[in-house]
C-alpha cells in the first residue's frame, strides 16, 4: 500500500479558482455568447417568466389562438358558402349574411378553442408527468383528444380519431423540431 498516489487536498477556494481558470467567469461567458441568461434577474421578470412557462398559461394561450383561428375559418367558410338557415325567394340582406357569418364564426371559434385547449393541456400534463419533452407527448395527447372526439360517434370512429390525431400531432411536432 505504499505505492498509492497521494491526492492533493483542495479547499473550496482552490477548486473555484481552478474552475475560473479553465472555464472562465460568468462575465466572460456572457460576453462570448455562451451564457445566455443575464447575470442579474429582476424578481418581477422571474415571476412573469414563471407564469408564462406554466401549463395553464400555455394551454390558455392555445385556446385563445384556437378561438381566433376558428373565427377566421368561420368568416372564410361563411363567405364561400352562405348557408342561410331559412331559405326564401327574396335576396339576402347584408344583415342576414352578417348574422350567419357571426354565428358560424362563434361556433367555429368555440370548437377550435376547445380542441386546442384540450390538446395543448393534455400535452403539457404528459410533459410534466413524464418530465420529458418529446414526440411521445404529442402522440399520447393526440390519441387521447382525437379518440375522445371520435368516441362520440362510436368505437370505430374513436379508434380512427385516436390514430389520425396521434399521427398528425407527431408529424407536426417532428416538422417543428427539424
Amino acid at each position: 500500500m505504499g505505492n498509492e498516489e497521494q491526492w492533493p487536498e483542495l479547499n473550496p477556494g482552490d477548486l473555484i479558482e481552478r474552475l475560473r481558470r479553465r472555464v472562465g467567469t460568468a462575465e466572460t461567458l456572457q460576453r462570448s455568447g455562451l451564457l445566455h441568461q443575464p447575470l442579474t434577474v429582476d424578481p418581477t421578470q422571474k415571476k412573469i417568466e414563471s407564469i408564462s412557462e406554466s401549463c395553464a398559461f400555455k394551454s390558455g394561450m392555445a385556446g385563445v389562438i384556437g378561438y381566433g383561428m376558428g373565427i377566421f375559418f368561420g368568416v372564410f367558410t361563411a363567405a364561400i358558402d352562405p348557408n342561410m338557415s331559412a331559405p326564401t325567394d327574396r335576396p339576402q340582406t347584408a344583415r342576414e349574411v352578417y348574422r350567419e357569418m357571426a354565428s358560424r364564426s362563434k361556433s367555429y371559434g368555440k370548437s377550435f378553442a376547445i380542441f386546442r385547449l384540450s390538446l395543448s393541456g393534455e400535452e403539457r400534463v404528459k410533459e410534466s408527468y413524464r418530465a420529458k419533452s418529446g414526440v411521445e407527448n404529442s402522440l399520447y395527447a393526440g390519441c387521447l383528444v382525437g379518440g375522445g372526439m371520435g368516441l362520440r360517434a362510436g368505437i370505430v370512429p374513436g379508434c380512427v380519431g385516436c390514430a389520425g390525431f396521434a399521427a398528425f400531432s407527431a408529424a407536426i411536432d417532428l416538422y417543428m423540431k427539424s
